[in-house]
C-alpha cells in the first residue's frame, strides 16, 4: 500500500503537467465553426472544460414556426402566379393597367395579423370547401377607392381620408374579390381543388375572429400599383385550415405536379389543334394506259375506260398518303365516297393495286 502513495514531489510534478496540458489546449484547440475552448476551475482544480462560443438564434416558444422554409417558398411561387393573373383580370375590369406582386409571405399569429390591418378597410371572410375553417382576404383603402372610382367611370382618384364603404361600393368590391377568388382557386388547384365563398364582410379588423388570437397563420402580402397609386392587399390562411394539404407544399412536389399538368395541358392543346386542322382528301377513281397516238387523237366526247371496276374499291388519300378504301357514289346532288376500310400500316396491297399501274 505504501508504494501507491505519491510523494510531495511527485504530486507537484503531476499538477504542473496538468497545468501545461490545459494551457496547450487553451491556446491551440479551435473548433471548425470558430468557437474557442476555455479552461475553467472546477472544485478548486484546474480542469479544462470546453465552452463553445457560436451564433445563437432566438426562438419564441409562444409562437412556434408551423411552416417550413420550403413550404413558404412553394406558397410564394404559387401566389406569384395568382398575382399575375389577378392583375390581368383587374386591368380588364377597370380598363387600365394594374400591377400586382407578392411583397412578403410570413407566419404570424392571428392577433399580429389583425393589428397590422388599417381601420377601416375592406375585409372578406371566406371558406375554402372542402378544407375546414375560414380565411381572410383584405384590400387596403389606399387602393380600393381608386379602383372603385375607375369602375364608376372616374380617373381613379383616391380619397383624402379613408371611410367605410357604401352599399354600392361594397357590391363593386365583392365582384373584385370574386375575380380574385377565381385566380386563387387556379393557383391552388395543383395542391387542392377548393371553392372560395364569401361568408362575411367587415371593415374593422378587430371584429374578425376566425381563429384564436394566438393561432399561427400564413400572411401573404401583395402590392397593387395603378398609375400613381400604390396600395396593399393581403390574405390570411390559418394553419389549421391548410394543415391537411401541407405535405404537398414542397417545391419538389409542386414542380412535379406542374410538370405533369403541363404535359397534360400541352397534349390537350395539341389534340384540339389537330382536330380543327383542315387537310385535303382525294379519292383516286382509277387509271388507264394509252398509247401516245391515242392520246393525240383524243377529242371532246371520247370515253376513256378505267381499269377500276364499277364495284371495285377506290383509294382515298389524306395529304397524299393512302389512308382508306372507299366506294364512289352520290349524296344529294354531289359525288361522294363512302369509307369501307382503313388501310393498316402493315397493309401494302394498295401499292400493287393502285400505285404500280
Amino acid at each position: 500500500m505504501a508504494d501507491d502513495i505519491l510523494s510531495d514531489g511527485e504530486l507537484d510534478a503531476l499538477l504542473a503537467g496538468m497545468k501545461d496540458g490545459g494551457k496547450a489546449k487553451k491556446g491551440g484547440a479551435v473548433e471548425e465553426d470558430g468557437a474557442e475552448e476555455e479552461a475553467a476551475e472546477v472544485s478548486g482544480s484546474p480542469i479544462p472544460v470546453s465552452r463553445k462560443k457560436g451564433k445563437m438564434k432566438v426562438y419564441d416558444f409562444r409562437r412556434p414556426d408551423k411552416f417550413s422554409k420550403d413550404q413558404i417558398r412553394t406558397i410564394e411561387m404559387m401566389h406569384e402566379s395568382f398575382a399575375r393573373h389577378f392583375g390581368a383580370d383587374l386591368s380588364g375590369y377597370i380598363r387600365t393597367i394594374a400591377e400586382i406582386s407578392v411583397s412578403s409571405v410570413r407566419q404570424l399569429t392571428f392577433s399580429e395579423y389583425a393589428e397590422k390591418i388599417p381601420n377601416p378597410t375592406s375585409m372578406a371572410v371566406f371558406s375554402l370547401e372542402p378544407l375546414k375553417g375560414l380565411a381572410v382576404f383584405e384590400i387596403n383603402p389606399s387602393i380600393i377607392f381608386p379602383i372603385i372610382d375607375r369602375v364608376l367611370g372616374g380617373h381613379g382618384e383616391a380619397i383624402a381620408k379613408p371611410r367605410e364603404l357604401t352599399d354600392l361600393e361594397q357590391a363593386i368590391v365583392s365582384k373584385i374579390i370574386e375575380k380574385a377568388f377565381v385566380n386563387l382557386k387556379d393557383s391552388w388547384h395543383r395542391i387542392v381543388d377548393f371553392e372560395p365563398e364569401i361568408k362575411a364582410r367587415e371593415t374593422n379588423p378587430q371584429f374578425v375572429q376566425i381563429v384564436a388570437p394566438n393561432e399561427m397563420c400564413l400572411n401573404l402580402n401583395f402590392e397593387i400599383k395603378i398609375k400613381e397609386h400604390v396600395g396593399a392587399m393581403s390574405i390570411c390562411l390559418p394553419y389549421m385550415v391548410i394543415e391537411p394539404v401541407l405535405y404537398k407544399l414542397s417545391a419538389k412536389q409542386w414542380f412535379t405536379l406542374s410538370k405533369e399538368e403541363s404535359s397534360k395541358e400541352t397534349q390537350e392543346i395539341l389534340d384540339d389543334k389537330v382536330k380543327h386542322t383542315w387537310v385535303p382528301i382525294y379519292a383516286k377513281l382509277g387509271g388507264a394506259v394509252l398509247k401516245m397516238g391515242q392520246i393525240v387523237n383524243l377529242k371532246a366526247g371520247d370515253i376513256i375506260k378505267l381499269e377500276t371496276g364499277a364495284k371495285d374499291d377506290v383509294l382515298v388519300t389524306v395529304e397524299k398518303k393512302p389512308m382508306f378504301y372507299g366506294k364512289i357514289g352520290t349524296k344529294g346532288k354531289k359525288k361522294a365516297v363512302k369509307i369501307t376500310r382503313i388501310i393498316q400500316k402493315s397493309d401494302t396491297s394498295y401499292e400493287r393495286k393502285f400505285l404500280t399501274k
